[in-house]
């Protein structure tokens, strides 16, 4: 009896387990313990605009506690990924699944996975048999109608209780049907019932097929939305279709916050907001900060630790330093004595948290941002840049000095902020409107919202590049380039040709504004509507670029993702940064953080020293700055007053791979030279620049010989990189060890003009010292096009074949170039160089190659006034080409003695310019020639440029004649 029960209670027990393991496959592969559905959605860039229709429905869906994470990578379609996700959908016109792909879909529906194709996913991967069985049929044809359905299935899950759609929508005709299908509704034509919408079991798993969903008239509709959620929770399993989904459960009080109507003009106000929500705790907002599966949110600190952070950095030993402004936007103090400060914050006991808090320094009002320097910080505290000093150790600052003075008080949002310790060994910052009027270091600057850079010890101010409106993100790249985001629109930016380029020619005017290099400036919110003054549904208070430059995120991220929050969206956006000629292009692909809670508002984020992405959360139910509405008043800061702007919150978050090892045990506090110099190898680029930084402020020169093998060693990692050459070229230059007096040195960065990584041979032109022989030793090294050769040659290679390969060199080059002496080779070089259509045609190269020429007016003239454009040459090469020729032309017509010149040039395109080319020297001369400064001309010219206006285009005719008349010599040119 006693065996028989044991015996029994063993195939129960097995029953049991076998039950458990069944009923978990057929819920969901991916089920998650926090009680929320996640979801893959794959789109494409084609005209269905997936990215766009899966915002129409993302905040519907999340309010219900399902998740989406949209992509367009179909790498992601493998097992691994794809069993993160409680299901997918499809959407989009996408070909070419793999094999491995097709095997890994199959594999996650077979084992429980669900499946939700839209509309076009039955025209997508149409050579995969496998797949159009999976989704039960295929795309054949289509019209266009308003559409109805009838439901043949009515006591379905997904369709019972449902809302009538009635959308206009493609009327789609499938083909290769699989039988084993149900269909739910169908479209009814005259007697032709068309399946429409169906379900079918795969294995262990479901999918889901709807026809519905052209475009954003359908996806817009309530009824859509509903559909879709009962169709995700039906193939993630029965269990889900009356599940309740974690989401936020808020509260509300009362208050007035104003509105903003989109489509209206600025400043217009609806009806107020008075229904307020209340702030979260640190860990429930934390919980409802979406993020891809492959990380996690973990909180650092909270306001028990810090209130109202404003900006963040790491000193040597990995500790935290925070900006903490409660004064801010509009409470400014008398002798600017306020409220604010500078804290460290550490995890002594290794637990994820923040337990011990220092504050190194008090009484400052409205600091904006701070970057360590020596034996403290450097803050920026408009109108001045302040130095705080700690002199005996104790990590509170006893010292205190002024570096410079000159930034606008007017607005505490558009003042300098985020300021960042540079591969040059100076500080790069940002302002905003609020501008800079001042002088430093004996030079008067006035300049308005861009970035810039100065000296660590205030000695010396420079105005890089401007923008079109606040500006509040820079970053590098772990090759040093330079990039950034505006507040509104702009974002990204990217920095190629510094302004000293564009001042050195004479006549040019202002230097351009730099402007986005991202395909959208969309933001994608989990809310269906946020609260912004202007730029509706695009970014309008973006902040904090940082791109990853660490190794702890997946491969895909390093030196490629780049992050730009936006706090009145509660989001951080995420850019996949590609080279683009000597520029970037930027894919927006939607967002790495966001939130339904109204009081998340990242301001920044930075990879730290563990490599994990640390984000400051404001924490505020109020961002906006101004204008003021109506009845409110304008405050000191020029922010509108509202009692409702709190000081009573903060969250420190770090974003963390569920994959990597993100422990942080390193400290250079009390590294020797040599540990330095190891560290300039580190995986990170917060240790490497942290290890320059100490090794240049350290003046540690007995490392010369370590740097030197650093820069001949010619190993690329994974990305074609060399971190410890780069930092040692930068780390050399810092300690002024490449004024030429160190022949090892300087014979070691000429080398690195060879050196395979890019970023070697761009830092090696970048350093060396403006000299004759550098220039020798740039040209050696034919970055740029040499059309000699000695002795008599039947065939020379074009000159594009002869310049750098790489179009980021070639930009260097020319910068370098252009600082260096005057040489007739470079004038030649560069007017071969832009002769050709994919350096005219690049903005960074075209403006480089105006810079150089104008260093080398004389033999660029001489050369590009002798060549012809291409039979085949468009308008937009022609008019690049002009551009370069003419602003040289102005350039030279400005110079010391071009009356003396002048007429060989003229008598040279007379003979042979081409036109294009003669026309826009023409121009410049004629907009820049000053008055009552007339050439010396003798009759045999005077004669042969009586022909001139025949010769060029009519456009240029104008011009002639106003050259002619600032001559004193009517009709020169046979104009009249």
């Amino acid at each position: 009896m006693i065996l028989k029960l044991q015996l029994f209670l063993r195939a129960f027990l097995l029953l049991l387990i076998s039950f458990v393991f069944s009923l978990l496959a057929q819920t969901s592969v991916a089920q998650n313990s926090d009680n929320q559905l996640h979801i893959l959605f794959l789109g494409d860039n084609g005209h269905h605009q997936p990215m766009e229709r899966a915002q129409q429905i993302i905040p519907f869906l999340a309010s219900r506690g399902i998740y989406v994470h949209y992509t367009e990578r179909q790498e992601d379609l493998n097992v691994e990924n794809l069993n993160q996700f409680d299901s997918i959908i499809f959407y989009g016109n996408r070909t070419g699944l793999t094999g491995a792909q097709e095997s890994a879909l199959y594999q996650y529906v077979n084992e429980g996975g669900g499946l939700v194709a839209i509309h076009s996913a039955s025209a997508m991967f149409p050579e995969s048999d496998a797949y159009i069985n999976l989704i039960g049929g295929a795309f054949k044809a289509h019209g266009t109608d308003t559409v109805s359905v009838e439901h043949v299935a009515t006591d379905h899950p997904i369709v019972s209780g449902l809302p009538e759609l009635v959308s206009w929508d493609e009327t789609y005709i499938h083909m290769k049907h699989n039988p084993d299908k149900q269909v739910l509704s169908v479209r009814v034509e005259g007697e032709h019932e068309e399946p429409w919408s169906w379900v079918r079991n795969q294995g262990e798993g479901r999918v889901f097929y709807t026809a519905w969903g052209h475009d954003e008239r359908t996806w817009s509709k309530i009824a859509f939305k509903q559909l879709i959620e009962q169709g995700l929770r039906w193939t993630v399993g029965d269990w889900a279709m009356n599940a309740i989904f974690d989401h936020p459960t808020f509260t509300f009080g009362e208050g007035e916050l104003p509105y903003y109507p989109p489509g209206e003009p600025w400043g217009t106000v609806g009806e107020p907001i008075t229904k307020i929500q209340n702030p979260l705790d640190p860990e429930e907002s934390r919980d409802h900060i979406m993020v891809d599966p492959d990380f996690e949110v973990k909180l650092f600190a909270s306001e028990d630790q810090v209130i109202n952070p404003i900006d963040l950095t790491w000193d040597e030993k990995g500790r935290l330093w925070v900006t903490e402004t409660v004064d801010y936007p509009n409470k400014f103090t008398e002798n600017r004595e306020g409220n604010d400060r500078i804290k460290i914050l550490e995890d002594t006991n290794n637990d994820g948290r923040a337990d011990k808090v220092t504050v190194f320094a008090d009484g400052l009002n409205i600091p904006t941002s701070l970057v360590l320097y020596r034996d403290g910080v450097i803050v920026s505290q408009a109108p001045d840049f302040i130095y705080f000093k700690d002199t005996d150790g104790d990590d509170v600052a006893d010292e205190q000095e002024v570096l410079f003075t000159g930034w606008g008080t007017f607005d505490t949002h558009a003042g300098p902020s985020n300021l960042r310790y540079g591969f040059d060994n100076q500080i790069w910052g940002t302002v905003g409107y609020s501008a800079f009027d001042g002088t430093v270091g004996g030079e008067q600057h006035q300049f308005s919202s861009g970035f810039y850079r100065f000296q660590p010890d205030g000695s010396s101010l420079e105005y890089i590049s401007g923008t079109t409106n606040n500006t509040w993100g820079i970053g590098f790249n772990e090759e040093g380039i330079v990039f950034g985001s505006t507040a509104n629109r702009d974002l990204p930016l990217h920095s190629a040709v510094p302004n000293r380029f564009y001042n050195s020619v004479r006549g040019f005017g202002q230097a351009p504004r730099i402007q986005m290099i991202a395909n959208s400036n969309r933001i994608y919110p989990l809310l269906d509507e946020v609260r912004q003054v202007d730029q509706h549904g695009r970014y309008t208070s973006a902040s904090g670029f940082h791109m990853y430059t660490a190794r702890d995120f997946p491969k895909e991220y390093w030196n490629r993702h780049a992050f730009v929050s936006d706090p009145t969206g509660h989001l951080t956006g995420e850019f996949i940064m590609k080279q683009d000629g000597s520029s970037y292009q930027a894919k927006n692909i939607g967002s790495f953080l966001a939130s339904q809670d109204e009081w998340f508002s990242p301001i920044q984020t930075r990879v730290g020293p563990d490599g994990a992405l640390w984000v400051l959360d404001w924490y505020n139910i109020v961002i906006q700055h101004n204008p003021t509405p109506e009845g409110k008043e304008t405050g000191e800061g020029n922010a509108y007053v509202n009692d409702l702007r709190d000081r009573q919150h903060a969250r420190i978050y770090r974003v963390v791979n569920k994959n990597a090892d993100h422990s942080q045990d390193m400290n250079l506090g009390d590294a020797s030279p040599e540990e330095l110099v190891q560290a300039l190898k580190n995986d990170n680029l917060f240790w490497r620049l942290t290890a320059q930084r100490l090794l240049v402020e350290r003046g540690e020169t007995g490392v010369v010989p370590q740097l030197i093998e650093l820069i001949e060693n010619e190993h690329l990692d994974e990305l074609g990189l060399n971190p410890g050459a780069l930092h040692a070229i930068w780390t050399l230059d810092g300690l002024e060890e490449l004024d030429g007096s160190n022949r090892e040195v300087y014979d070691a960065v000429v080398g690195a003009l060879h050196h395979p990584a890019s970023s070697i041979r761009r830092a090696a032109l970048m350093t060396l010292p403006r000299s004759e022989e550098s220039l020798e030793a740039v040209l050696a090294a034919d970055f740029l096009p040499n059309a000699t050769a000695p002795g008599s040659m039947g065939y020379m290679i074009p000159a594009t074949l002869m310049d750098a390969s790489d179009a980021q060199v070639r930009l260097s080059a020319l910068l370098a170039l252009a600082e260096m002496p005057a040489s007739e080779k470079v004038g030649q070089a560069v007017a071969e160089l832009i002769l050709t259509e994919e350096n005219a045609n690049d903005q960074g190269i075209r403006h480089a190659s105006m810079a150089a020429g104008a260093k080398n007016e004389n033999s660029f003239l001489n050369r590009v006034l002798q060549k012809q454009l291409p039979e085949n040459a468009d308008s937009t090469f022609k008019a690049n080409v002009g551009f370069v020729v003419e602003n040289v032309a102005g350039h030279y017509a400005l110079g010391e003695s071009p009356q003396s010149s002048v007429s060989d040039y003229l008598t040279m395109i007379v003979e042979t310019a081409d036109p294009t080319i003669a026309s826009a020297f023409i121009r410049g001369l004629a907009a820049e020639w000053p008055d009552e400064s007339a050439p010396e001309l003798s009759e045999v010219v005077i004669n042969r440029l009586s022909g001139l206006s025949g010769v060029l285009q009519d456009e240029a005719q104008e011009h002639l004649t106003s050259l002619a008349e600032t001559w004193g010599y009517p009709g020169l040119f046979g104009t009249q």
